[in-house]
């Protein structure tokens, strides 16, 4: 509604659907929100047939899952790797996962932020 979005802007609010999170603090929730749904998982098995929901794909190849950084609907690129497909080394792959992100900071993130506005 065009009428109140005047209105907000005139009494000094800008109206946005999302907050402009930047990229580094959206993926270390999103990393957060893996870990907990891991959490309640008992078996490796609970990991198969989530899609790109997830930070896991779907299905082990070779005894191997792919883990990549996802947000958006988009993957991180350069963020994919394999890790042994049990439940224990896909926690720990998002751990570390987790821990690169918090270790580094938002200029260092502004190349991939950058990337994806672009598509």
């Amino acid at each position: 509604m065009k009428w109140l979005q005047d209105e907000m802007r005139a009494q000094g609010l800008e109206p946005k659907d999302t907050p402009n999170a930047p990229l580094r603090s959206k993926l270390l929730s999103k990393a957060d929100r893996m870990l907990a749904e891991l959490a309640k998982y008992k078996a490796e098995d609970e990991l198969d047939g989530n899609g790109v929901k997830y930070w896991w794909s779907e299905k082990s190849v070779n005894g191997q899952r792919r883990l990549v950084m996802r947000e958006g609907g988009k993957t991180v690129a350069g963020s994919a790797t394999y890790v042994d497909n049990t439940l224990a080394a896909v926690k720990a792959g998002i751990e570390k996962m987790r821990k690169i992100i918090e270790n580094s900071t938002a200029e260092q993130w502004a190349e991939a932020e950058a990337l994806r506005k672009k598509k």
